[in-house]
């Protein structure tokens, strides 16, 4: 197991991760000291605990937002896909449709021409 030190509000914390996932947390502990700073700049240093649990609760909101974006516009890919394949089975029900006239009629022209054929024997 991988340890770290990030620093968040001017404190260091050392934190432990899987080996090869370090870069991945110091990006992290990056963003969460950014977004704490920004609060301690809005509210001024309204104690640690605070900060990180507003920091913690604003970053929520924003995943929720983002979760519930990703599910409309999944929501509208799956209906266009419907929509799509509505459409696909409709042309090939359309030209099977047509396919058929196709041969009713060709079946009918070869038996006009036997019976032409037999008229001359």
């Amino acid at each position: 197991m991988a340890k770290i030190n990030i620093t968040v509000n001017g404190r260091r914390y050392a934190l432990g991760c899987d080996d090869g996932e370090e870069a991945r947390l110091q990006v992290l502990g990056q963003k969460l000291d950014k977004r704490v700073k920004d609060l301690a700049n809005q509210f001024g240093q309204i104690g640690d605990l605070r900060l990180m649990v507003m920091a913690g609760i604003t970053m929520l909101d924003e995943l929720e937002d983002t979760d519930s974006l990703v599910e409309q516009k999944a929501e509208r890919l799956a209906a266009d896909v419907r929509r799509a394949s509505e459409d696909a089975v409709n042309a090939a029900k359309r030209n099977e449709n047509e396919a058929i006239e196709n041969l009713l009629e060709a079946s009918s022209h070869i038996d006009a021409i036997a019976e032409k054929l037999s008229l001359l024997e």
